[in-house]
């Protein structure tokens, strides 16, 4: 079974190519604009529009709260603006500034998050 994947955007072409991404490398994608029941997934993809309202930051401090606690990846325009985050929860969550790096991101957890796990 592969690994499944919440992919969290607003639809446009960013989420659309990062989608595909994750899905050429076999991961199972469900692609939304919210997430409330994280420990469904191995790994959660947050795309930041940048909008700077802190809603994001709150959703991922409560994701990694769960007792089962996904690999975060946050695709980020600005990854300075999560620093803080990175810093405090970096067992947990990479922040990356291009869609490119998403897969290598996820892959990189420890145990590793390689489809089929």
């Amino acid at each position: 079974m592969n690994a499944r994947i919440a992919l969290i955007s607003p639809e446009g072409e960013s989420r659309v190519e990062i989608a595909r991404l994750l899905r050429a490398s076999s991961y199972d994608v469900l692609e939304c604009e919210e997430l409330s029941i994280a420990r469904r997934f191995t790994g959660i993809v947050l795309v930041d529009p940048g909008d700077s309202d802190g809603c994001r930051r709150g959703w991922v401090e409560s994701w990694i709260k769960v007792s089962k606690t996904p690999r975060i990846v946050v695709v980020s325009s600005n990854p300075v603006g999560w620093r803080i985050q990175a810093l405090v929860f970096g067992d947990h969550l990479v922040v990356v500034a291009a869609p490119s790096q998403v897969v290598a991101a996820l892959r990189a957890t420890r145990p590793p998050l390689s489809p089929g796990a």
